[in-house]
């Protein structure tokens, strides 16, 4: 082929790379500033702000009764909701005054999604002129003696996030909130908390707490998900107090 034939293709290869490049980018950003249709944060007009407040008292009013009456309630399933839980959390300064302090300030109006996977945990993330929602599934199940928990995926818009930088900012983030080898407040048996990174791969927590209303000791025995609700199975223990301290 002649030297000015080679010249002209090349050029056309050149050209049809360009666009191709440029088409890759413009999709990247439109996938990664996509809002999923599921994501619908909870909107809660200010009258309806104490019946949301009511809810939430009378849900937790209505677990400690049953956990507190120990033994003799026996195994028992306890139900929430998608909505119960978006509404709660659309007003959580109401309920938990310290929730100012949960999200950073680029991340706002959080909301969870059941389905038979498990729970999606998503937010808008705001930074200048960039916005996206980016959400965690995270995978929640019973093994024995232990809650199996596993970060199974992360997304921007429409986007999974690598392994790789999800590992580099749990590392990251771990530092400041996430206390590894350390045993929870009200936590029953010998775990301790991993490090955070391992969440990746799944992390196994105690399933035994102590309710704190009442010192009643409990074994969470299921956790299956649905759309739109989750059941957790509950079994109040008995009553076991070592130095004045139920355990």
């Amino acid at each position: 082929m002649q030297p000015r034939r080679w010249t002209k293709w090349l050029k056309r290869i050149l050209a049809a790379g360009a666009v191709l490049v440029v088409l890759a980018l413009a999709t990247t950003w439109m996938l990664f500033q996509r809002i999923p249709a599921w994501y619908t944060p909870s909107e809660i007009a200010p009258d309806e702000i104490q019946i949301v407040k009511n809810d939430f008292a009378h849900t937790e009013s209505v677990l400690s009764e049953r956990l507190n009456e120990g033994e003799a309630s026996g195994e028992f399933e306890f139900v929430l909701t998608q909505d119960q839980i978006n509404a709660w959390i659309a007003i959580r300064r109401e309920i938990w005054p310290r929730s100012r302090q949960w999200l950073p300030r680029y991340l706002s109006q959080p909301m969870v999604v059941l389905d038979r996977d498990g729970i999606r945990v998503a937010a808008l993330f705001t930074r200048q002129s960039l916005q996206s929602v980016v959400s965690l599934r995270i995978e929640v199940g019973t093994v024995p003696d232990a809650v199996f928990v596993r970060l199974a995926e992360v997304t921007a818009g429409g986007l999974p996030v690598p392994h790789s930088q999800i590992h580099r900012y749990l590392k990251r983030f771990a530092r400041r909130v996430w206390p590894a080898g350390q045993m929870l407040p009200g936590q029953i048996g010998p775990y301790r908390l991993p490090s955070m990174t391992h969440v990746l791969e799944g992390i196994r927590l105690p399933d035994s707490w102590v309710w704190a209303n009442g010192k009643q000791p409990f074994r969470i025995t299921a956790v299956t998900f649905e759309p739109g609700l989750v059941r957790i199975g509950l079994e109040p223990l008995p009553r076991l107090v070592v130095d004045g301290t139920a355990r």
